[in-house]
């Protein structure tokens, strides 16, 4: 069986086209605007701002709530939040209301995860496992053609692998020894001879191997790979370090690593082939490597698996977790308050702006789904997305 402990289809990845339909766009033209036959909020009763009627030459004369009329003086069409602009405009700076303008369609892409899998290559590795080697259970479980997890998910992750040992630290030379294959799309086949090619052979300096891997991955072109970068880190026994191949005692450093890592934009998740790794360390592993305190209240997962089918399981359902529901716009929605007037779909239903199972936008560039509406669509044999902003909330 596979253990998780500590906590907790098939798609192609064409980028998915959003309509958003924009209702307007405007622009300042140097403060004069006329409010387009609005009335003019000055007027109104009230209504108070200092600024209200006094001469001007541009928006900024007349302070953040007012812009500058055609007939040189401050005035309002709307204030943020208000109903004043109807139903197909928005209150912009200034209290302004947006015009209205053709709709446009936007290339909205899936940020898909670049996951590193970094995979013990010690000797210990050679040791049986449920009728083969822990080493021959690795290979299976991610690279067998029929059911491997890495021909399973190689169209929705930038998956890439590095096998770690060394031959004795420092004083056999070269430590760590990474053997590399570089993440992309559609790479099972490369990671399957890298595997199928190599076997077995030295140490388990997982501390350095972890900073190698970081150091690799940001040495990449910053287009082949994207920015949510995932290690997976199967391991079969007690790390130990490049000065130190013996005692296993490199438990530390192995924790510092993965901290690191995390620092540095790269999450950890580690799993155990076989049950040689005390239960403490891969806590502290996954806590380090999750971004949480090590023996802190709060407990990130790892995995143990103790067979071959449980071990595929467990790779599973970490790249099945690493799947992404973050989408990159090819505008920016500007300023970001301006998100909550935008309307989202999925598969023809409204999903709620800031809502735990709705939608949220993590910069003016960047739409993530959220919960609920996250499993939605990677459940989704061929999801539908659609998104609408009113005019002078997105920009190209």
């Amino acid at each position: 069986m596979a253990a998780r402990a500590g906590g907790n289809m098939k798609k192609g990845t064409l980028p998915i086209i959003i309509a958003m339909i924009l209702a307007g766009c405007s622009s300042d033209s140097g403060g004069q605007a006329d409010g387009s036959g609005i009335p003019d909020l000055c007027k109104e009763a009230g209504f108070d701002d200092p600024n209200c009627g006094q001469p001007c030459t541009l928006s900024e004369d007349c302070g953040p709530n007012l812009y500058c009329g055609s007939d040189g003086k401050c005035r309002a069409d709307c204030t943020a939040g208000g109903d004043e602009c109807g139903p197909d405009s928005l209150c912009i700076d200034h209290g302004r209301c947006s015009e209205k303008c053709a709709g446009v369609s936007v290339n909205l892409e899936r940020v898909n995860p670049t996951v590193m899998l970094l995979i013990d290559q010690s000797g210990s590795m050679n040791e049986d496992f449920g009728g083969m080697t822990r080493w021959e259970a690795v290979q299976k479980a991610l690279v067998d053609p029929s059911d491997g997890v890495v021909f399973s998910l190689e169209d929705e992750i930038l998956f890439g692998a590095a096998l770690y040992t060394s031959h004795g630290g420092f004083s056999g030379g070269e430590c760590p020894i990474l053997t590399t294959v570089a993440p992309s799309l559609n790479n099972a086949s490369a990671i399957a001879s890298l595997i199928g090619s190599n076997g077995p052979d030295g140490d388990t300096p997982t501390g350095e191997s972890i900073g190698a891997v970081v150091d690799y991955l940001a040495g990449l072109p910053p287009d082949s790979i994207t920015p949510l970068r995932i290690i997976v880190l199967a391991t079969d026994g007690e790390p130990d370090t490049c000065e130190e191949p013996n005692p296993q005692n490199g438990q530390e450093e192995s924790v510092a690593a993965a901290q690191a890592a995390f620092a540095a934009g790269v999450k950890t998740f580690v799993l155990s082939v076989g049950t040689d790794v005390a239960a403490s360390h891969l806590q502290d592993m996954a806590n380090a490597g999750a971004g949480l305190p090590v023996g802190g209240p709060e407990n990130a997962p790892y995995y143990v698996a103790d067979s071959p089918a449980a071990l595929r399981d467990a790779f599973s359902e970490i790249a099945q977790g690493s799947r992404s529901c973050i989408f990159a716009l090819d505008g920016r929605v500007e300023p970001m308050s301006y998100a909550e007037y935008g309307k989202v779909t999925l598969n023809g239903r409204d999903l709620a702006y800031g809502d735990p199972d709705g939608w949220q936008l993590d910069d003016p560039s960047t739409l993530r789904l959220l919960g609920s509406a996250c499993q939605e669509y990677l459940d989704s044999e061929s999801p539908t997305l659609d998104a609408s902003f009113p005019c002078g909330a997105f920009e190209k």
